[in-house]
């Protein structure tokens, strides 16, 4: 079916569908959020916990795929040393990155528990959140590096010369990606300064649309972390053989349902308004498209 259609028309559908999502939330906002809401969802508290790992899987993957990059290369040994430390701090900071915040939500979800308060209760704009020692998080983030990497550098192993290359140009636009994203969305947030659903007042005359600018207010509704987060995970076909066209088909038709089931979550959570869902999960598949294009990569043949 993707076959039959063309690439100009897919972008168009991609792009009807953004406009008609935003344009549902610039109308329908809080009255989706008032309809929707329950921060007692388990579901929605799961994935809240645990739905953000495609992005430290795409920059743990970069991080692998330098780190076999300089055991291949004919480079000096030196220049192979700093290639190989560049790759591991890479790979363990992709993981230090997702385990941290699931760790943190899901003591957060035990302590809620504990203290009789909704499941999904959660402090999402940097306040004082529940965690483990520095030393224990360290260990677990060490523990996962060793699995990950016996796991990843076999698998890259026994990759052709023409594939890896590839791949390193995945590698590098996996981390550009993660970059611009890491630098950029965190910033909108601030700029943007719109309450969260569970963070209006009683007559909640302090909402405000999606393309309201509220300056720093301390709030950052919009756009949704998670929901980029999630969507990362469209990203992962590009790690399969271009000749595995069915894999990567299926990769490509989990991550989108994995980012739109997350995105969805977060309103039912009311950490997010629709629209700040939307635009989230379209930021990522905007950043996907401009740079596959950009490094003559696709997602399905």
């Amino acid at each position: 079916m993707l076959e039959k259609v063309s690439d100009s028309r897919r972008i168009a559908i991609v792009i009807a569908i953004f406009v008609v999502l935003l344009g549902i939330g610039s109308f329908g906002d809080l009255a989706i959020s008032n309809a929707v809401m329950s921060q007692n969802s388990y579901i929605a508290t799961f994935l809240q916990n645990y739905a953000c790992f495609p992005v430290g899987v795409v920059i743990m993957m970069s991080g692998e795929i330098i780190m076999q990059y300089a055991v291949r290369s004919s480079q000096p040994a030196i220049a192979k040393l700093l290639i190989g430390v560049a790759g591991t701090a890479l790979s363990l900071y992709g993981i230090w990155y997702y385990l941290k915040f699931a760790i943190q939500y899901t003591l957060s979800s035990i302590q809620n528990l504990e203290h009789n308060r909704p499941i999904g209760q959660a402090n999402n704009d940097g306040g004082i959140n529940p965690t483990l020692s520095t030393g224990i998080n360290i260990i677990i983030c060490f523990v996962v590096f060793a699995i990950a990497t016996l796991i990843v550098q076999k698998w890259l192993s026994h990759k052709s010369a023409e594939e890896f290359d590839r791949l390193m140009r995945v590698a590098i636009l996996g981390i550009a990606v993660a970059f611009v994203y890491l630098m950029c969305v965190e910033e909108i947030k601030i700029l943007w300064g719109r309450v969260r659903p569970y963070e209006l007042n009683g007559v909640q005359d302090n909402f405000t649309p999606w393309y309201k600018m509220n300056s720093p207010t301390g709030h950052k509704s919009f756009p949704s972390g998670h929901s980029c987060e999630s969507m990362f995970a469209i990203f992962f076909p590009l790690y399969a053989s271009k000749k595995n066209t069915k894999l990567r088909k299926r990769l490509l038709i989990f991550g989108v349902t994995w980012g739109a089931i997350t995105a969805i979550s977060r309103v039912l959570l009311g950490c997010h308004f629709f629209s700040d869902a939307t635009m989230g999960a379209f930021i990522i598949i905007f950043l996907v498209f401009v740079g596959t294009r950009c490094a003559k990569l696709k997602l399905v043949n």
